[in-house]
């Protein structure tokens, strides 16, 4: 969300204005002192020096009740502090990709000096503990550490004039706060983005933790389509006070740096960005509901990412929980639609897939048809659910470059409840 923010800014003001604002909102950033062998718990055990133009980002969601208003609970009836967002983001410019890995908040794993327990519990031991246990998962350094709580997140949003968002089915979650009664699109601001990266009580959700990353991932996707569109504007104080007391980052990192970076993300676009969750499974010991390691899968993706390569399909999917929008490429045809491709490659982009540049329909297509291939079976499921009144059908030959891809005609009936 702060890339985001200083990605807004860098594209919609001058460079002297740019680096004048900068430095106004660096002050209001809270930084934690870094040392390689500190123990303390307000001091970060990292390095900033990346290894081969691989920097590894440590991001968290703080679920912490101090400081912020009533409506998010209390320190009583929720006491200390989780992660309730783990995000380890790799940026790997040697070979121009960024690999953003979800660790399931409920993930069991061994904290050290704690004892066994859920990932996100490693945070109420203090920052210290929460890097040394993801690095000690994952084998992967941490370089840098971003901290954001509620307050922050729902600021940045608002900051950012809000983030659209379309859904193929109602998401209504109570407890969250989350109400988009029906199919469509919806601006979320700052109280409904939060809820709708929180919510782990949705109707059809199989396992919660699972289908609460797909949202984040289809969520994010979202956001960058949002900052990288060329309406994107930020409103400099409300990204101001989403800042302040409400943002820490390590020592090292600061918001000149975010600035090359968000410029180096700017150029990579969406199909340079990857999403994977940490291949694991729900598991139920001592009466306790915890996701487990598929420790055959998320060793070799692990070790694909410290040695730099492709994560390929591993932590693409998770068991009972239909694919992420975010992880589907998609290629839309136009076989002379007079402007309706365009409309459904804006409309998917806003869903979070990763949507090619609208091309020309091979003269052989002529009517609209969603096409997939044999190993696309369940992207094919989760763009069928965004158009509904377009047919899919099996093909090998013209999905090439794309998981899927829509071919838009003038048969074309339109989005269902658009």
């Amino acid at each position: 969300m702060v890339l985001a923010g200083v990605l807004s800014l860098v594209a919609s003001a001058s460079s002297a204005f740019a680096i004048a604002t900068i430095r106004h909102v660096e002050a209001k950033v809270i930084h934690i002192e870094t040392s390689p062998s500190c123990t303390a718990q307000d001091c970060l055990p990292i390095t900033s020096q990346c290894l081969d133009k691989r920097c590894v980002f440590l991001i968290l969601g703080s679920d912490s009740r101090r400081g912020v208003p009533k409506q998010f609970g209390t320190t009583k009836n929720s006491p200390g502090q989780r992660s309730d967002t783990i995000l380890l983001v790799q940026v790997d410019a040697k070979n121009h990709r960024t690999v953003v890995l979800s660790i399931p908040r409920d993930l069991r794993v061994d904290i050290p000096g704690h004892g066994v327990g859920k990932i996100n519990t490693a945070f109420n031991y203090g920052p210290n503990t929460m890097v040394r246990t993801v690095e000690k998962l994952t084998g992967l350094a941490v370089n840098h550490y971003v901290e954001v709580n509620f307050l922050g997140f729902e600021g940045v949003v608002n900051a950012l004039g809000g983030v659209p968002i379309c859904v193929d089915k109602a998401m209504v979650d109570t407890l969250a706060g989350l109400n988009l009664p029906h199919p469509g699109c919806y601006n979320l601001h700052g109280q409904q983005a939060l809820a709708f990266v929180r919510a782990r009580h949705v109707q059809g959700d199989t396992i919660p933790d699972f289908s609460r990353i797909s949202r984040q991932q289809q969520f994010m996707r979202a956001l960058i389509t949002k900052v990288l569109s060329a309406g994107a504007l930020l409103h400099l104080t409300d990204f101001i006070n989403a800042v302040q007391h409400n943002l820490r980052m390590d020592a090292n990192l600061n918001l000149y740096a975010l600035q090359d970076l968000t410029r180096k993300l700017g150029e990579l676009g969406q199909t340079g960005v990857a999403f994977r969750t940490v291949p694991s499974v729900p598991v139920t010991i001592g009466g306790v509901d915890y996701v487990q390691l598929i420790q055959s899968q998320a060793a070799l993706l692990f070790t694909r990412l410290r040695h730099g390569i492709r994560p390929g399909n591993l932590g693409l999917f998770t068991v009972l929980t239909r694919i992420s929008p975010a992880n589907v490429t998609v290629q839309v045809l136009d076989a002379g639609s007079n402007g309706a491709a365009q409309n459904v490659a804006d409309y998917l982009m806003k869903a979070g897939f990763v949507v090619l540049p609208v091309a020309p329909a091979p003269a052989g297509l002529k009517t609209s048809a969603i096409l997939w291939n044999g190993d696309s079976l369940q992207e094919n499921e989760v763009v069928a659910s965004y158009l509904t009144l377009v047919p899919p059908r099996r093909d090998a030959r013209h999905t090439k470059g794309a998981t899927v891809t829509v071919v838009i005609a003038p048969d074309f009936q339109g989005i269902e409840g658009i």
